[in-house]
């Protein structure tokens, strides 16, 4: 009796396997359709624009400087002077460097503090599909791809415009 009841839990646990599902989307489409998404966008492509604004005349001034500097040291320009022409141009050069630093932390920020309520929602709408579809595993087609895994499209359940309308978009 304890045979057969087990040899039916085995024959059994292949079923259940098989009865797994598994679905998945297109997480790049979802966000390209998201109006949070292209209002994020936009924020922070201004602040980009704003930064890059920033360094290029730092570094118009630098080079304007330097070049004003080359012309007016001669053979005739005492030392003093030309060191102090030198530490100048470093100074601005670091003034540069760290100006390029603190604004590329300051858009990291920027990105993830804009970024992250609308992959928040996203994910709660992937996992709202996933509980109400009894999904096991729900995976970004694109993710997937790019580590090496391969989705076999033909037994996992596209669930990319149940996102979508979860989402309230189209």
């Amino acid at each position: 009796m304890l045979k057969k009841i087990l040899l039916l839990l085995l024959l059994a646990a292949p079923l259940n396997l098989c009865a797994q599902k598994f679905a998945h989307f297109d997480y790049a489409t979802i966000m390209q359709a998201l109006p949070d998404y292209k209002a994020a966008t936009t924020e922070l492509e201004t602040l980009y624009k704003k930064y890059q604004a920033e360094i290029e005349n730092m570094q118009k001034e630098l080079q304007t400087k330097a070049e004003k500097y080359q012309k007016e040291d001669t053979d005739a320009t005492p030392e003093n002077i030309k060191a102090r022409h030198n530490q100048e141009l470093q100074d601005m050069y670091q003034r540069l460097q760290q100006a390029q630093n603190d604004n590329s932390e300051a858009f990291q920020k920027a990105q993830e503090t804009k970024m992250k309520p609308v992959t928040q929602k996203v994910m709660d709408a992937v996992q709202a599909v996933a509980q109400e579809g009894g999904f096991v595993y729900v995976m970004d087609k694109n993710a997937a791809q790019a580590a090496g895994i391969v989705i076999n499209e033909t037994i996992s359940t596209e669930v990319t415009a149940l996102i979508k309308t979860k989402l309230g978009i189209q």
